[in-house]
């Protein structure tokens, strides 16, 4: 039967280190477990309530005194504060052995605050006592929670603690707690929501009246910044986004009434909250609404800029409108939008930048700039200048980060960076560049992503690993594809089960998808496998349904088409394989007359027509099978503006219309290039036939 003990730990601390002790004993005791673990365990306690803290009773002699040695004794476990102070302190090291002799060393659990976990390092932070036995006998380097900057961070270490004395998954209990926070923040945003509803009408009902007027408007402005602001930041990383859906609608309505009243002050934060209304609409895929919101937010720092330029916060935030703009026209395809909004913003930045060299925050903006300037070269095919902008961004991004390594969202802006360089590389052909540029990625992200429970470092990191899949898959390796694909899966399911509104995440979700399925061998393709996809594309569609005007959206079912159209080749189903082909044909060719001729379109609107072409040649059409390919070939060759991926489309093609030549030429090219995709290799079962299809959507 298990001993009773008082106390739920004794923590072990050097006088240096008494804060790190007050800060655990109060984390520890405070800290209530989430419901749904106590439902699963029934046996754990509410609280992990009481910890023996208490340096005031050591004996001033070379022994513990007789009360510390009690309440080892009466506590269930013992916790060390680890720091070089710790490893010098005489009185941690009695006390791990004296706990240790009692028979409980597995019952031993370090907090790393300070210094380093190598027992080597001459700042070890690990007690003597904790690295050997009595006997001198080596143990093996000690788990800890590091609280440490760059570490495990201080709740995400508490909640290790916690896992530890109560002897559950750490990785469960950061679920569950995280589940609670969830709840608690939609609960406080359900209140928040009514007041503000409630707060709103009594402003637009005082309108007349003007001193209440004036009163019920700084409410209302009030509580509609805290809930786009404060509270938009809690429910963010918990994927709760919608719950603001009906504020933003509100807020509109309500900023109309009020025109041009207002001080300065007052309208650059209605202009603040009109960008962020902006983007929880954008982040639910409604971007006609988003770019509504957008361009009235543009409207106000528009004015205000116009009454007071030479103020740096008008300036500013008359650049982050430009940006949001530019932003939507990109995602909506419409490039000319996008160029004259993203020129506006590189040209705030750079002023802004002129008036205060040394400002870190302006330098971020230069490197936004950058980047949307390479975003808009790379679609339209000059991927060299393309590559110059993005390495510009990076430079400028890596320099800040070293100023400040602890900054979270400076590393997610470089491993954008980063991710535009590897798409950028891959469109240049340097097929070893663009892994390695994803591979900076991981190694960015991943530290973020472990430690912390915030749900856009997690997007981030999962996003990553479904562009590196394809980067892994154009060299060839396809069993590091596979294990990307199948973690990148998990975590995004994870997430869209959190927030299925989430546009965004669907569409990073649906390309994991879509390829898992295209790595899927062609003779251990089921009707399973049939079920998926066409669940899949019924989703996609459900997307398109939403925002028709989101052009990655189309390209992405487009491709989920494309590979039906072959699954359904290969399994001899030819009437299905047309209506597939000429669907995912149809929506590229659309989108082709709609927008710029961007090459990345152009690229699909090829593999595309490869496939119709393959269907309509197993249809028995032959002459017309021909007349796609060759008008296929005809449209890539005359590309003033080539990318990579037109070759391994165009060697194909050649191999279909006999061009023995050219299909020597661009096999010698894709070979220099290591390039290996099994998806685009050429079936012998038929002409133009592939082992499978993807589509490729580009990373913002």
């Amino acid at each position: 039967m298990a001993v009773q003990r008082h106390y739920r730990a004794f923590i072990s601390y050097s006088h240096s280190d008494e804060a790190w002790a007050r800060w655990l004993q109060r984390a520890l005791e405070g800290y209530r477990l989430p419901k749904s673990l106590r439902q699963s365990h029934p046996n754990l306690p509410a609280r992990l309530f009481p910890i023996f803290r208490d340096r005031d009773e050591l004996a001033s002699g070379g022994d513990l005194s007789e009360s510390i040695r009690k309440a080892m004794d009466d506590s269930d476990a013992l916790i060390v504060i680890c720091s070089p102070a710790a490893r010098a302190s005489h009185w941690v090291n009695e006390e791990i052995r004296r706990f240790r002799a009692s028979g409980r060393g597995h019952r031993i659990f370090c907090l790393l605050v300070a210094g380093s976990p190598d027992p080597h390092s001459v700042d070890c932070a690990f007690p003597a006592a904790i690295l050997q036995d009595d006997n001198g006998n080596i143990s093996h380097e000690p788990l800890a929670a590091d609280a440490t900057p760059g570490g495990d961070g201080k709740r995400n270490a508490m909640l290790k603690i916690a896992a530890g004395l109560l002897d559950v998954g750490v990785d469960d209990l950061k679920r569950r707690d995280a589940q609670r926070q969830a709840r608690f923040w939609s609960i406080v945003a359900a209140g928040a929501l009514f007041i503000a509803m409630l707060t709103i009408g009594l402003a637009v009902y005082a309108l007349n009246a003007k001193r209440e007027s004036e009163i019920r408007r700084s409410q209302a402005e009030n509580l509609i910044g805290f809930m786009l602001g404060d509270l938009r930041e809690r429910l963010e990383p918990i994927g709760k986004l919608e719950i603001l859906d009906s504020i933003g609608d509100q807020a509109m309505n309500y900023f109309a009434t009020l025109g041009d009243r207002g001080t300065p002050k007052e309208l650059r934060e209605r202009g603040k909250a009109l960008h962020q209304i902006g983007e929880v609409r954008k982040s639910k895929g409604d971007l006609k609404a988003a770019l509504t919101a957008f361009e009235e937010s543009l409207k106000q720092m528009q004015a205000l800029y116009k009454a007071d330029p030479e103020n740096n916060d008008n300036l500013f935030e008359l650049g982050q409108a430009e940006f949001w703009v530019g932003a939507v026209g990109w995602e909506r395809g419409d490039l000319k939008l996008a160029e004259h909004a993203f020129n506006k913003y590189m040209q705030y930045s750079r002023e802004l930048l002129e008036r205060d060299p040394g400002n870190s925050v302006y330098n971020m903006e230069l490197s936004y700039a950058y980047s949307n300037l390479g975003s808009l070269a790379r679609a339209r095919g000059d991927t060299r200048a393309a590559l110059d902008n993005f390495i510009r961004s990076r430079d400028i991004n890596a320099e800040e980060l070293k100023k400040n390594p602890d900054d979270i969202e400076l590393a997610y802006s470089l491993a954008e960076a980063w991710s535009w360089i590897g798409s950028s590389k891959m469109d240049l052909g340097d097929l070893a560049g663009s892994d390695e540029a994803f591979t900076e990625i991981a190694k960015l992200l991943r530290p973020i992503y472990m430690k912390d429970e915030n749900a856009r470092a997690t997007f981030t990191f999962a996003s990553n690993m479904t562009f590196q899949t394809e980067a892994k898959l154009y060299i060839g390796d396809v069993g590091s594809a596979k294990r990307l694909n199948t973690e990148s899966l998990r975590i995004l399911s994870m997430l869209t089960q959190k927030d299925p509104n989430n546009a965004d995440w669907l569409q990073v979700l649906f390309k994991a998808e879509l390829l898992r399925l295209s790595m899927i061998p062609r003779g251990d393709w089921s009707d399973s496998h049939e079920t998926d996809l066409d669940e899949l594309i019924g989703r996609g569609n459900t997307l398109i349904a939403k925002d028709s005007s989101n052009t990655k959206n189309k390209i992405l079912v487009s491709g989920m088409y494309r590979e039906k159209a072959l699954r359904k080749l290969q399994r001899g189903k030819t009437v299905e394989a047309i209506a597939s082909a000429e669907t995912s044909h149809m929506l590229i060719a659309a989108l082709l007359k709609e927008s710029d001729q961007s090459p990345l379109l152009v690229a699909e609107l090829a593999k595309s027509a490869l496939i119709l072409g393959s269907v309509q040649m197993a249809d028995g059409q032959a002459g017309l099978a021909k007349k796609t390919w060759s008008e296929t070939a005809k449209h890539l060759d005359s590309q003033a503006i080539r990318i990579f991926d037109f070759s391994p489309i165009r060697r194909l093609l050649a191999i279909n219309l006999g061009e023995t030549a050219k299909a020597a030429e661009i096999e010698s090219e894709l070979s220099k290039a290591g390039y290996k995709d099994p998806r685009f290799a050429p079936d012998p079962s038929g002409p133009g036939i592939l082992v499978s299809s993807a589509s490729s959507i580009n990373p913002l």
